[in-house]
């Protein structure tokens, strides 16, 4: 999913190797290798208000067909209940897909297209409806209902009957049928990945007449909590939903979400105890005094390796290859990197980050800063002037200044437009937007290769709303690549990822990848059992407590 510039994403799946997460909960100063383990623990009598802010935006949506930036996400981890999800756990333990409404991993047909999940009795929404095979029929039916503009469409396109849907054709999946407390959907081909899309929030349980249109003032929910409340660009209230019977941590009574907070208020706010916990960014000045003040993985500053990449998407409608490619080599990559603050991540140049399986070390394009001269060969004495969409935080804005500054010296004038992250989202998801550049960040949906470059560069995934191949990249020579390489698995898999990787940046440059990030995190005193989930690449708000 998008992320701003607090966040980055999942570590390694199932089958990848272990990763260096951390939690604590007023815990104490640890090593790395034994924080990658540690869980949390805490002495809370439960209840009490958990108060989060969101600097600088707000949330996308509260809808969880709609809604695909990573603060929303968090907070719809926190509602949601799905067939399967990651658990409320950190470390290795939390990037393995279990069930959750299902009563197990799905069963799966000899030929592998067809998986058949049974739904566990007992579940309720707030509303005191009850969770059924049906629900989640419907849930898939709703995520492709064409008024939606649902960007799940991607993640459903191999479902049996989608198509029919998604054009108008139809109103239900055919190859999602229900027989009972079984749930059977039927896929066109094998795909190794189904189960982990699965885990996604397009397809939380909604109730069972939740029309086909956004909802933004309040969302039933059969998870932990539900959202009773939303005003738009102000204040979100999520409690505790009073019929959840489930197994998963629900502390406190009630989350009180205020959005559009200014970061360096909210930071004074959260060390004070006022405020719980920021979901947008830490203003980058202050991480150094931060690390230095409270440690890092102490007890309330947090810093974890993600599986994220931060890039300026190059629209290739709009420019042309050789300037792409100049755009690459001219370039300040530490320099975008020191913007954001201490402990920022890595300068790379390429797709994959290095936690993922199928990441090969590529030199294509300068990553320890630019190459002036050969940028400039590849400008051919053409001037341009050109539009660069970023978010209007700081960070944002001073990343901004550094494309007007790095790329004023090939003869390209930029000119930057910078908003809030959820307004940045919006107009970037219309490829009608002028834009030429847009400066943003990728959180892994779930970790696997394919949702860098299937889901971000498959040019069938081109949408008219909510779209997010930003670079428009439509090269019907990769696009069947792509396609290809996701029906494999095991080591041609992520070998077929590896090189598709390699060749994209090489031949298209659809991208100018900036750095791999690290998650920064900072909690009050108030905060209790913290937990990172690794999957979502935040603070589990489900988790938390309050001592």
């Amino acid at each position: 999913m998008k992320t701003n510039r607090l966040f980055a994403s999942a570590v390694m799946f199932a089958a990848g190797a272990a990763l260096l997460v951390l939690a604590g909960c007023g815990s104490s100063s640890k090593n790395a290798e034994e924080q990658t383990t540690a869980t949390t623990a805490t002495t809370a009598t439960g209840g009490g208000t958990l108060r989060v802010n969101v600097s600088t935006t707000d949330v996308q949506s509260i809808d969880p067909a709609i809604d695909y930036e990573n603060t929303g996400w968090a907070i719809l981890d926190a509602t949601c209940l799905k067939l399967v999800n990651y658990p409320d756990k950190t470390g290795l333990p939390g990037t393995i897909v279990t069930p959750e409404a299902a009563t197990a991993l799905p069963a799966v047909s000899s030929d592998g297209k067809t998986y058949t999940f049974t739904i566990r009795k007992g579940f309720k929404f707030n509303t005191g409806e009850e969770v059924t095979a049906q629900t989640f029929a419907h849930v898939i039916d709703r995520d492709l209902a064409p008024a939606l503009q649902s960007p799940a469409v991607t993640f459903l396109s191999d479902v049996v009957g989608a198509d029919a849907v998604v054009n108008k054709k139809a109103t239900h999946a055919s190859g999602v049928t229900v027989n009972g407390d079984k749930l059977t959907v039927e896929l066109t081909r094998v795909a190794p990945d189904f189960v982990a899309r699965m885990a996604m929030n397009f397809f939380c349980a909604v109730p069972l007449k939740l029309p086909a249109t956004p909802q933004e003032t309040h969302m039933a929910s059969a998870g932990p909590y539900y959202i009773a409340s939303r005003t738009p660009n102000r204040l979100i209230v999520v409690k505790s939903n009073p019929n959840y019977a489930g197994t998963r941590p629900h502390h406190v009574d009630q989350m009180s979400i205020t959005t559009n907070t200014n970061q360096n208020q909210s930071l004074l706010q959260i060390k004070s105890g006022q405020a719980d916990y920021d979901l947008g960014p830490l203003p980058p000045a202050a991480i150094s005094g931060l690390a230095q003040q409270y440690g890092v993985n102490k007890s309330q500053f947090f810093v974890h390796p993600a599986n994220t990449i931060y890039y300026a998407a190059l629209n290739m409608r709009r420019l042309d290859l050789d300037t792409r490619k100049a755009i690459n080599y001219a370039i300040d990559r530490p320099g975008l990197a020191r913007q954001a603050g201490a402990l920022a991540g890595t300068p790379t140049n390429q797709i994959l980050p290095p936690t993922l399986r199928g990441y090969k070390k590529l030199d294509l394009y300068p990553v320890n800063g630019p190459e002036v001269a050969k940028a400039k060969q590849l400008m051919h004495g053409r001037e341009l002037t050109v539009n660069l969409y970023t978010t209007n935080d700081t960070i944002g804005e001073q990343q901004g200044q550094v494309f007007v500054n790095d790329l004023a010296r090939i003869g390209i004038s930029v000119k930057v437009k910078a908003m809030p992250f959820a307004l940045l989202n919006r107009a970037t998801g219309d490829p009608n937007e002028p834009y030429d550049i847009v400066v943003n960040g990728w959180f892994a949906d779930y970790p696997d290769p394919v949702d860098f470059i299937n889901t971000l560069l498959d040019g069938n995934n081109i949408h008219s709303q909510n779209n997010v191949n930003v670079p428009l990249m439509n090269v019907p020579k990769f696009n069947t690549a792509m396609r290809e390489a996701a029906k494999l698995s095991g080591p041609p898999r992520y070998e077929a990822y590896g090189k598709l990787d390699s060749d994209i940046m090489r031949e298209q440059a659809p991208w100018a990848s900036m750095y791999n990030g690290n998650i920064r995190e900072f909690i009050s005193p108030r905060v209790g059992c913290y937990l990172y989930q690794p999957a979502f690449g935040v603070m589990d708000l489900a988790a938390a407590c309050l001592e």
